[in-house]
C-alpha cells in the first residue's frame, strides 16, 4: 500500500509539473530556434526551495531548477534531452536521499508515443524495469482516455523509481520524466 500511495503522490507531482509546463508553452512567446532569445531571468532561492519549482532557482550546488533551459549541473546523462525536443523545465536535488530529478521537454516533431518510447529506452538502458500498468479503473482510466501516456519504472528492488508522463497539446508532445534514485546515480 505504501508503494501505491508513493506512486500516486509522484504521479500527482509529475502531472502538476506537466500541466504547468503546458501552460507555460501555450502562453510563452517564441520557441527555441525562432531566432529570438528565450533565456529566462535568474534568481537565487533559499535551501528550502522546492526541487520541482518552475521558477529559476539555485538552492545549492546540488539542487537546482530552471525554466526553458537545462539547469546548471542537471544530470543530463541520466535524463538526456530527446534530440529535436526543447527543454521547458528541469529540476534536481542530489542533496537528499533518494535524489530526485525531473525534466519537462516538448517536441512538435515527435509524437507522444515516440517521446514515451525514447524515454523508456533511456530508463531501461539504465537498468529500470517497467511496472505493469495500473488497473483500467479510476485515475489511470481517466488519464488514458484524455490522451495521457504514463509509464512507471523501478530499479534496485523498488528503492529507485521513475515515471514518464506524456501529453499532447497545441500540436506539441510534452514529456515529464521524473526519477528518484541514489544520489550517486545522478550523472
Amino acid at each position: 500500500m505504501a508503494l501505491t500511495t508513493h506512486r500516486i503522490r509522484r504521479l500527482a507531482g509529475a502531472t502538476a509539473l506537466a500541466s504547468a509546463a503546458l501552460a507555460m508553452a501555450a502562453c510563452s512567446g517564441p520557441t527555441a530556434g525562432s531566432g529570438q532569445s528565450t533565456t529566462p531571468p535568474s534568481s537565487s532561492a533559499s535551501a528550502s526551495a522546492s526541487s520541482t519549482s518552475l521558477a529559476t532557482a539555485s538552492a545549492s550546488a546540488s539542487a537546482s531548477g530552471t525554466v526553458s533551459a537545462i539547469a546548471s549541473g542537471f544530470p543530463s546523462k541520466t535524463l538526456p534531452l530527446m534530440p529535436g525536443a526543447a527543454a521547458l523545465a528541469t529540476s534536481f536535488d542530489a542533496s537528499t536521499t533518494p535524489a530526485v530529478a525531473s525534466l519537462v521537454a516538448s517536441s512538435s516533431k515527435s509524437s507522444a508515443a515516440e517521446m514515451l518510447d525514447y524515454y523508456t529506452k533511456v530508463l531501461t538502458d539504465q537498468g529500470f524495469t517497467a511496472v505493469p500498468a495500473a488497473s483500467s479503473t479510476g485515475a489511470a482510466s481517466a488519464m488514458a482516455s484524455a490522451g495521457t501516456l504514463l509509464r512507471d519504472f523501478i530499479r534496485s528492488n523498488g528503492s529507485e523509481t521513475a515515471t514518464i508522463t506524456v501529453v499532447t497539446a497545441n500540436g506539441q508532445a510534452v514529456a515529464t520524466v521524473s526519477i528518484s534514485v541514489a544520489p550517486s546515480a545522478l550523472k
